[in-house]
């Protein structure tokens, strides 16, 4: 199990139709997955707008952030358990 940090930019309301959200996930340079990634949105597909991979080389980490429609909190609860699950991710932003 991860123990990397969950961190959110604000406080979230059960259901989020006012604004969409990004989920940011980070990993080491060469130790991202991109089939895990799939993985673990796939059921949550309808949710998703877009996603975009980067490699910050001068930081050290490859990050995924992912554009997410309005989603319920137990969705984006889930979302976040499962990548902190994977031992390769080293944070989860949600903002």
């Amino acid at each position: 199990m991860n123990s990397g940090p969950f961190e959110t930019g604000g406080k979230l309301s059960s259901m989020h139709s006012a604004k969409d959200h990004r989920l940011i996930v980070r990993a080491r340079v060469q130790g991202m997955r991109i089939a895990g990634i799939w993985q673990v949105l796939l059921p949550f597909s309808r949710n998703i707008q877009k996603v975009n991979i980067t490699t910050l080389p001068e930081d050290g980490f490859e990050q995924v952030t992912i554009a997410l429609r309005p989603t319920p909190r137990e969705v984006l609860d889930l979302i976040v358990t499962r990548f902190n699950n994977m031992p390769w991710v080293t944070s989860t932003t949600l903002c």
